[in-house]
């Protein structure tokens, strides 16, 4: 029996460890031993299986560093403010991952959002990199592109190279010719939609496409409701209460929010709101919405864009935002940066709901989207992929 070591390491969101769940019953019907090394080991219960599960190594940025300005300009930026840049403690998480690969043997290495797994595994163990588009970006290019001009880029791509390399030397390992290669692999997965990628223009092969648990329906004209979807995770870092600016339109409101306060949720029920404490299934939900908020979410984004649904995203983090502007600029919704001190999510949503055009071309869009998926099979794509790597 051979084994896949399935790899989690950055990143929030259950969107890894869901897919890692997806791909390992995939090969379960192929004689396959799966073990999983995950940053939240506890997340493995959302997995039907009684796999090995191990924590993954932390990244060496310690808690003063994550008071401290950690730029998000360039993929690399965000790498090296994580502790890519670190030379003493890139080693011991990479002597980390070390040990599991010796401990653990596996024949085979599927890597989301896993950077360090991935380079421990560079000519060294086979090697699937999956991802979002923006958590994998192409492993041919020469350096990452800038993601934004906010700010420029911090950290010099060379000298953390250098960095890279003479910890890779020190523990017998291959050196890269440049630092996208840790994305490279044997073979890259990319869930999305080309829409979503930030990549788009630097990546040479096909997308995979997202993975849906059910295909995405049409939405319905008639559509009246506003699904609202709240991760537990995100809900906590936003600096303002999105709670009143919703309230006004809560006769409307379907909203999924597992993590929301109970004095939250009891002011949008008292005024007519229908709130969830758990995830509601999105092919349903969405036929009968006609517009979308959200925080960013490549997964919701991608099927809102499939249903034809409009969306207004509130972002909290980097890669929500790239989504969002990516979205706004295919005059699919609007985006909130939620640290922007004008932020006003009411005069958003206002304009989007009044907005009939927005609407029409996103139901166009979301036509053009669902025969697109029709060719596209992430998951045979990976179990192809895998089985040949595996030599199965």
């Amino acid at each position: 029996m051979k084994t896949v070591l399935f790899a989690w390491e950055n990143g929030g969101g259950f969107g890894h460890i869901a897919n890692l769940g997806r791909f390992a019953a995939l090969l379960r019907h192929h004689e396959i031993r799966p073990v999983f090394v995950l940053k939240h080991p506890e997340t493995a219960r959302l997995l039907e299986t009684d796999a090995e599960v191990l924590q993954a190594p932390p990244w060496p940025v310690t808690a003063s560093d994550e008071n401290s300005f950690r730029s998000t300009a360039t993929m690399h930026d965000q790498l090296a403010s994580a502790g890519l840049a670190d030379e003493h403690g890139l080693r011991s998480l990479l002597q980390a991952w070390d040990h599991i690969f010796k401990t653990i043997a596996p024949d085979l290495v599927v890597a989301d959002s896993a950077p360090a797994a991935s380079m421990m595994s560079h000519r060294r163990i086979p090697l699937i990199v999956v991802g979002n588009g923006y958590t994998a970006p192409p492993g041919e290019m020469k350096r990452f592109p800038p993601l934004h001009r906010v700010h420029p880029p911090r950290w010099s791509e060379d000298e953390t190279l250098g960095t890279v390399n003479r910890v890779l030397q020190s523990l017998g390992r291959p050196p890269l010719e440049r630092l996208p290669q840790i994305f490279s692999g044997d073979a890259q997965i990319i869930l999305t939609f080309s829409m979503l990628d930030p990549y788009d223009l630097q990546r040479s092969g096909p997308l995979a496409g997202p993975i849906f648990d059910t295909p995405p329906l049409e939405g319905r004209k008639d559509a009246d409701h506003i699904f609202v979807y709240l991760s537990r995770g995100v809900l906590s870092k936003l600096p303002f209460d999105i709670v009143p600016a919703l309230l006004p339109h809560a006769s409307r409101l379907i909203v999924s929010a597992p993590g929301m306060a109970s004095g939250q949720s009891d002011d949008l029920l008292r005024r007519g709101a229908q709130v969830y404490a758990q995830h509601l299934p999105l092919s349903e939900t969405l036929a009968s919405t006609r517009l979308v908020i959200h925080f960013g979410g490549g997964g919701l984004a991608a099927h809102a864009i499939a249903a034809g649904i409009p969306q207004l995203v509130v972002a909290t983090h980097i890669e929500q935002l790239l989504n969002g502007l990516q979205l706004e600029k295919a005059r699919l919704g609007k985006v909130i940066d939620s640290f922007q001190p004008q932020a006003d999510i009411s005069k958003s949503l206002d304009a989007i709901l009044a907005d009939d055009g927005m609407r029409q071309h996103a139901a166009r869009v979301g036509h053009t989207h669902r025969e697109m998926l029709t060719n596209m099979k992430p998951l045979e794509t990976f179990e192809a992929a895998a089985l040949k790597l595996l030599g199965k």
